[in-house]
């Protein structure tokens, strides 16, 4: 930000006449360890955003509020195949006061920089395609672990009993971008071909 009035141009900054409005500074810092690999896709719709091989301290989850969308690396193997879970924050990042195992069975040592979010499932042949089960409990992810962030799931109607809803194939190709960097020594991501579109609607 920069100011024109008499103060400001004097470096008198304390009596800046626009302190009232601006408050004071919050410094955030994101380092990406690649800043040339740093992928966005932030646009009009929200693609949503990702900074690939990041260190713990200055992360992208540093820019997650309640209700965005963000994006975790699965591990393998698991019971659904999956390369990605979305989940969407219930609280933002902050510091452990004490050592947590969440319901997943996954433990981060006190001190340590997490967010917690509820996740969403991918839901039939398309991977498009998301449901949210709000029965399932909240996870615990290491600030560390965020590959992406920011991005849209529009609504759909309901899947067997589950609100659904629908990822663009922009997102998930940025999503599938920001999840090839972040691998180490950049190995190879079978792409998910895109065979159908997430657009039926129905109950059951």
């Amino acid at each position: 930000m920069c100011c024109f009035c008499p103060s400001y141009i004097d470096e008198d900054w304390e009596n800046c006449s626009n302190l009232e409005y601006t408050g004071p500074w919050t410094l955030h810092n994101v380092h990406p360890r690649k800043p040339a690999d740093v992928v966005d896709y932030v646009d009009a719709i929200g693609h949503g955003q990702g900074i690939p091989d990041q260190s713990d301290e200055g992360t992208i989850a540093d820019l997650v509020e309640v209700g965005d969308f963000f994006v975790v690396e699965a591990k393998w193997p698991n019971d659904y195949s999956a390369e990605f879970w979305i989940l969407q924050c219930t609280k933002p990042l902050h510091v452990l006061a004490n050592t947590t195992t969440d319901a997943y069975g996954e433990t981060h040592e006190e001190g340590s920089s997490v967010l917690e979010g509820m996740w969403y499932q991918q839901f039939g042949k398309s991977p498009t395609c998301f449901v949210q089960y709000s029965s399932a409990p909240v996870s615990v992810v290491a600030a560390g672990q965020v590959i992406h962030v920011r991005f849209a799931l529009q609504p759909t109607g309901v899947l067997k009993g589950s609100p659904s809803f629908k990822l663009s194939k922009d997102t998930l190709e940025g999503i599938l971008d920001s999840l090839q960097s972040s691998r180490v020594g950049g190995s190879e991501l079978p792409r998910v071909p895109l065979v159908k579109e997430c657009s039926t609607t129905y109950r059951g």
